[in-house]
C-alpha cells in the first residue's frame, strides 16, 4: 500500500502475499460476465491481468502510528498452522516487516481484527515449542464478541477449517489474558472505533480512524475488488451470508460516497487505499 498521514498517525502496511487470485466468476458468483468484462477494461493493470481476465488480491495488515501507539488491523494467514495448501507460501516478508528497524513486534499496543477469516487472524498467533503465543507480546488484542461467538460455535458443530482458525488464532489470547471480546460499534481508543458491517460474516466490522480532522476506513472484507463499487451486489464466494453482504455493503457506499474518508480495504492491490464517489445512480472507486 502507498503510505499516508491521517492527523497525527502515520498509516502504511506489511505485505504477506500479492497477485493474481480468481477470475470474477468466481470470486463473485452473481457477477455477469459481460458487465465485468466492461467494467475491468476501463480500469489500471494492477488490478487484473488483461491478458488472463484474473483479478489480482494481496494480503497485508495495516499499521496506525502515531506518538502515542501502533495499532495493527488484520493480520493476514501466518506460519505455521494447518492450512489448505494454497496458504503455504513464504511469510518472511510480513516477519521482516514487522522485524525492521521501522518497527518491531514488540511496539504494537492494540491488534484489532475486522473478522475471523483465515487471512485476517492468523498472525495474531506464533508457534513457540507446542504452544501457540501472541504474535504481538505487549499488545491488547480486540475481536468482536459476536465474530468470536460464531466461529467458536462453528468449532463446536465440527467444522475443521474454521475450527482450526478458532482454535489456534482466537482462543489461546481469550484464555491468555490478552485479547477483549467487545461490541461491533466498540469504541477502541478515543480516535478509533468500529463500524458493524455484519454479511461477509457475521461479526464483520470495519474500523474507523479519526484525527486532526481527517478520517480513514478499514473496511477488512466488506470489499474485495474496485469492480464491487460498481457493482455491489455482487458479494464474494467467501461471504457467510451474500445477500447481507451486498445490503450492507450498499448502505456503506450510501453513507460513505464523496464523504472524503479514506477508504482501505485489505485485499486491494497498490495503492490500496482510494475513495468512494456517486456516478450517476451507483458509485465509482478512486485510488488515492
Amino acid at each position: 500500500m502507498k503510505p499516508f498521514r491521517i492527523g497525527e498517525y502515520d498509516v502504511w502496511s506489511v505485505i504477506e502475499r500479492e497477485g493474481p487470485l480468481r477470475p470474477p466468476a468466481i470470486m463473485f458468483p452473481r457477477s455477469n460476465p459481460e458487465r465485468a468484462a466492461e467494467l475491468l477494461a476501463t480500469m489500471p493493470a494492477t488490478v487484473w491481468s488483461p491478458t488472463t481476465g484474473i483479478l489480482f488480491n494481496t494480503y497485508q495488515s495495516f499499521v496506525l502510528r502515531s506518538s502515542r501507539r501502533t495499532v495493527v488491523i488484520d493480520t493476514c494467514v501466518g506460519d505455521n498452522k494447518a492450512r489448505p495448501p494454497h496458504f503455504n507460501y513464504p511469510k518472511k516478508s510480513w516477519l521482516d516487516g514487522f522485524t525492521s528497524g521501522r518497527l518491531k513486534l514488540d511496539d504494537v499496543n492494540l491488534v484489532i481484527n475486522t473478522h475471523l477469516h483465515v487471512d485476517h487472524c492468523g498472525w495474531n498467533t506464533r508457534l513457540a515449542g507446542d504452544r501457540w503465543v501472541p504474535t504481538f507480546p505487549k499488545a491488547r488484542y480486540f475481536m468482536g464478541s459476536s465474530e468470536y461467538d460464531y466461529w467458536r460455535d462453528q468449532t463446536a458443530l465440527g467444522f475443521e477449517l474454521p475450527g482450526r482458525i478458532w482454535t489456534d488464532s482466537a482462543l489461546p489470547l481469550v484464555t491468555g489474558g490478552q485479547a477483549e471480546l467487545v461490541p461491533m460499534d466498540a469504541q477502541i481508543t478515543g480516535d478509533i472505533r468500529l463500524l458493524p458491517t455484519p454479511g461477509h460474516t457475521p461479526g464483520h466490522v470495519c474500523v474507523e480512524l479519526r484525527s486532526g480532522g481527517e478520517r480513514a476506513i478499514f473496511v477488512g472484507d466488506l470489499m474485495h475488488h474496485p469492480i464491487q463499487c460498481w457493482e455491489p451486489d455482487w458479494s464474494s464466494c467467501f461471504c457467510v451470508d451474500p445477500v447481507a453482504a451486498a445490503v450492507t455493503r450498499r448502505r456503506f457506499f450510501e453513507e460513505y460516497a464523496d464523504s472524503g474518508a479514506v477508504i482501505v480495504p485489505e485485499h486491494f492491490p497498490y495503492p490500496t487505499a482510494g475513495r468512494i464517489r456517486t456516478s450517476g445512480k451507483a458509485f465509482a472507486w478512486d485510488f488515492a
